[in-house]
């Protein structure tokens, strides 16, 4: 009971109060009026390396005359996967008076930036010096909503398998593939280019693809499908050209990028021209060929030297059989005949062996 009659003699306290004192032209400045004012919708960086907390400043102003105002601040927030902290909860701030309290917003990095929250912050008078007044029709209440969102951030990687030195010939084409991936938290247009282009144009290369490509709306986690440089290699070399190539892959969200580089190396037209590359730009059926015509000359060479060394043995052949032929022949006594044969003499053994070649 006792508690009832308090309550009724604080309306009338106040009621009082509000029929004595002069209205002013706008509400502020009546008595248990309140002002709350926040700073901009906080933005958090994500970014592995640079994630940093986001704090909103918020100030709550007593704009009453006369009395003391307690004030009680509150949030309304049902963010999952992002924080929120208030440094106060609680004022008692006299007549004109303001305090300054913060509203901290925190998460994971890496965090996706597709989330986004609603917040509101409330700042309530509870009484009016020491006449409480929360609940009732005089507690006056000023409020503070606003977003807080993610920012989006580029992480790229440029993955190109075979990154050693190329080794070509003079006006040969190479293909470089590779795929980009997409680190980031948002999907991501990333630009892929040769940064010195101009610098291998002048030594003769030619970008038979171009020197920029891009690989459009990559999602976040994703990857590109396969994407190609062609260069040709210039038309004449008269000594060895090595160059470095640069391939630089860029979001375009931010400065993001990764960069691989290898050699270019054209060999020079001399080497390129040696026994054994020419040898390799012979065809089989003209090895073939030069194969038959040879062996045909061998096989004339072979016949002339056999009809020769015939030709020769008939000559000397014929020679001597005149020649036994003229001579005369001396019997004198058929029992004194000597068929003493002298084996050792070194023409007769020539003689006979030439007859018995000469019969086969």
């Amino acid at each position: 009971m006792a508690g009832k009659e308090r309550a009724m003699a604080t309306l009338l306290v106040a009621f009082f109060l509000l029929t004595v004192l002069p209205m002013p032209t706008s509400a502020q400045g009546v008595v248990g009026s309140i002002s709350l004012e926040c700073g901009d919708d906080p933005e958090l960086n994500v970014k592995p390396g640079q994630y940093q907390d986001e704090v909103v400043e918020c100030t709550v102003t007593n704009d009453g005359t006369i009395l003391a105002e307690n004030i009680d601040i509150t949030e309304e927030w049902d963010g999952v996967y992002v924080n929120m902290a208030v440094s106060e909860d609680s004022f008692t701030l006299d007549a004109g008076e303001s305090a300054d309290f913060t509203v901290t917003f925190s998460c994971d990095e890496r965090t996706d930036a597709s989330i986004e929250y609603e917040f509101t912050i409330t700042a309530t008078v509870t009484a009016w010096g020491q006449i409480p007044v929360e609940g009732t029709p005089l507690s006056q209440v000023a409020n503070h909503s606003g977003d807080v969102t993610i920012k989006e951030y580029g992480l790229v990687t440029l993955d190109i398998p075979d990154t050693s030195s190329r080794n070509m010939q003079t006006s040969e084409e190479i293909s470089i593939t590779f795929q980009v991936d997409n680190d980031g938290n948002a999907d991501d247009t990333i630009e892929i280019r040769i940064t010195n282009a101009n610098e291998l144009e002048q030594l003769g290369f030619v970008m038979q693809s171009g020197d920029f490509l891009a690989a459009r709306d990559v999602q976040s986690g994703g990857v590109s499908e396969q994407l190609e440089f062609i260069i040709r290699a210039p038309s004449d070399a008269e000594s060895e050209i090595r160059n470095t190539i640069v391939i630089e892959a860029s979001s375009t969200l931010d400065d993001s990028k990764d960069i691989v580089d290898f050699d270019l190396i054209v060999a020079a037209e001399e080497e390129a021209g040696s026994l054994g590359a020419g040898l390799s730009e012979v065809s089989t059926d003209d090895l073939a060929l030069y194969g038959a015509i040879g062996g045909g000359v061998l096989f004339v060479i072979f016949l002339l030297v056999i009809i020769g060394r015939v030709s020769k043995r008939s000559s000397k052949n014929k020679i001597e059989t005149e020649a036994a032929v003229e001579a005369p022949i001396e019997i004198e006594d058929e029992d004194e005949l000597d068929f003493d044969l002298d084996f050792e003499d070194d023409e007769f053994i020539s003689d006979d062996l030439d007859s018995m070649l000469d019969d086969l």
